[in-house]
Parts: structure tokens; C-alpha cells; sequence
């Protein structure tokens, strides 16, 4: 968006964007953006809240009054918290516990994201089966089958996926996705309190041998290829996955401006 930014200033049109990710405001330089502390995907902040959205639209919007470009404004308040039910019985668990693998087992990430993902395929399949869908599919994989190719590739051994896609970037771009998809529906199958958002990452980048994955995939890099370095620098791993908390780097941003 900030590149689009770019090229619609240069044709006379005035932008103003917001941002989720600082850093990427910071290097491309927008003519006009709005950083918001929020997590990934929300860039307006917490669903159904319109009088909290309604503040970071127009806080956005001001900066079109702005002339003194490139201007990076920080939102000054964090997302509400989403409603939930006061009933603790109703409150989102997992429900998975996890068990270890067996000590003749390799250990290994696939190994382990092997078991991690049987262990949450019953769920996944009453989520398919009491819904009759799944988000499931972009690769038209099995999730054993990305388990394998993602665990392989953290482990550093010389992987494929059998998709038509041209670029291998834009593969593994869909693989991740569709595990996520397969660890958010499963996690959201047992009958009760549909897990939020913020419920649904906590519990997946502290507890599941996946997340351990993809930030072993990221710590790895691109083995040379440009266009997988921006998938896993800049697009699958939030930043709270790194213990960083989107108002420790609020203030860490203000300080240095």
C-alpha cells in the first residue's frame, strides 16, 4: 500500500494510509500514514467496536490535511478488548493438550509437527464436519502433507510443493496459510466460547510446535531467493511471536522520533 501511496501522489491524488507495521512505514516512507498498535489484520482495531473504528478512520483521514511529507503519525490508543462472557465455564480452552513424542521418535521439527498435527485432526474434522467447510485449501494439500514440507524446511532440507503457482515464494506463502487455517479451525471445534483472535494467536505462538516452525523457517532465510526473504521477514510471523509488544515499540518509536 505504501508503494501505491507513492504513485497515486505522484499522479495528483492525495493519500493517507494506515499501518500496521511500523518499520515497513518507516523504509518506504509514505506520503501520509497512521501507525496503530493493533494486531494483524484489524488495522481498524477491535470488530463490531464502529466508535473506536470510527476514531482511527478519521485520524487517518486528518493527515490529508497534512503538506510537510512523508508524515508517520502514532494512533495514540490501543484496541479495546474484544466482549466476551462473564461466565468462566464459557471462556475459549484448547482443545488439545499436547503430548510429547516418543523418545524413539526423531526429534525433529517435523517429526514433531507431524504428531502435533494428528493430534488435531479429530478436531479439524468435527469443525468440517459440523460446519461444512473449511478454510482449508489454497494448496489443496493434506495438512500432513504441510506439515512435512514446512517441518522439512526448518529443518534444512531441500523441499517442493506440487503447486502450479509460479514463484516457490508464493507457494509457501499459501502453505502457511492453510496450516494456520487447519490449527485455527481445529482449535475452534470443541462445542462452547469460539476463541478471539487475540485467544487464537496467544495460545498458537506459545504453545504449538508450529509456531516454533515457522520461527525457525524465518530465522533461517530465504536461502537466497529475495521474494521468500519478504514472505518470511515481513508477512508470517506477527510481531508478538518475537516478544515484542506492540506498546513496548509504541514507545520505542516515540522516543526516537
Amino acid at each position: 500500500m505504501s508503494a501505491i501511496a507513492h504513485q497515486l501522489e505522484s499522479a495528483g491524488i492525495p493519500t493517507t494510509l494506515v499501518a500496521l507495521v511500523r518499520p515497513h512505514a518507516e523504509k518506504i516512507r509514505p506520503p501520509r500514514a497512521l501507525w496503530v498498535p493493533f494486531e494483524l489484520g484489524r488495522p481498524i482495531g477491535t470488530p463490531e467496536n464502529t466508535i473506536f473504528q470510527r476514531r482511527v478512520i478519521e485520524a487517518a483521514l486528518d493527515l490529508l490535511t497534512r503538506t510537510d511529507t512523508p508524515v508517520l503519525m502514532d494512533f495514540p490508543e490501543e484496541a479495546p478488548a474484544e466482549a466476551s462472557s462473564p461466565n468462566p465455564d464459557e471462556m475459549w480452552v484448547c482443545p488439545v493438550s499436547f503430548s510429547n513424542n516418543s523418545t524413539d521418535t526423531p526429534d525433529t521439527h517435523t517429526s514433531r509437527l507431524m504428531v502435533e498435527v494428528a493430534q488435531l485432526r479429530p478436531w479439524y474434522e468435527t469443525w468440517k464436519r459440523e460446519r461444512s467447510r473449511t478454510g482449508v485449501g489454497l494448496t489443496g494439500l493434506d495438512p500432513s502433507k504441510l506439515a512435512q514440507f514446512l517441518g522439512g524446511f526448518a529443518d534444512g532440507e531441500k523441499v517442493s510443493l506440487p503447486l502450479e503457482t509460479g514463484r516457490f515464494a508464493d507457494a509457501f506463502k499459501l502453505a502457511v496459510n492453510d496450516l494456520l487455517t487447519f490449527y485455527q479451525e481445529a482449535a475452534n471445534a470443541q462445542p462452547g466460547k469460539i476463541g478471539s483472535s487475540a485467544e487464537i494467536n496467544s495460545w498458537f505462538w506459545s504453545s504449538t510446535e508450529a509456531a516454533k516452525t515457522l520461527l525457525a523457517i524465518r530465522n533461517q532465510g530465504g536461502n537466497g531467493d529475495p521474494q521468500l526473504d519478504i514472505v518470511l521477514k515481513r508477512l508470517i510471523v506477527p510481531h508478538v511471536a518475537e516478544g515484542v509488544a506492540f506498546r513496548e515499540h509504541r514507545l520505542v518509536s516515540t522516543s526516537n522520533d
